[in-house]
């Protein structure tokens, strides 16, 4: 039996996700990383991130910072309806 290529490795991954996600697909990349925000945010154990192939803390702590990203985001759309609201008052 021969290894799956990239190639094909992406398009499964591709193909299941957009059958599942509203014909939203996903890349094996954005896959991986959603996978190991996940992990780190119910785990809260950044060792458990090596599974992922990174083989340094540091690298992995790319995952631990997801919190304060969504709260930047979430203030910033906050930011954008005040701008809107009062350009439409």
């Amino acid at each position: 039996m021969t290894p799956l290529s990239n190639r094909t490795i992406e398009a499964l991954v591709k193909n299941y996700t957009k059958a599942f996600k509203s014909n939203k697909s996903m890349s094996p990349h954005k896959l991986r990383h959603t996978y190991g925000t996940n992990l780190m945010e119910q785990s809260g154990d950044i060792h458990l991130l090596t599974q992922l192939g990174h083989t340094s803390t540091t690298t992995a702590a790319l995952f631990t910072n997801t919190e304060q990203e969504k709260a930047k985001k979430a203030a910033k759309q906050l930011g954008e309806r005040r701008i809107n609201f009062r350009e439409n008052d």
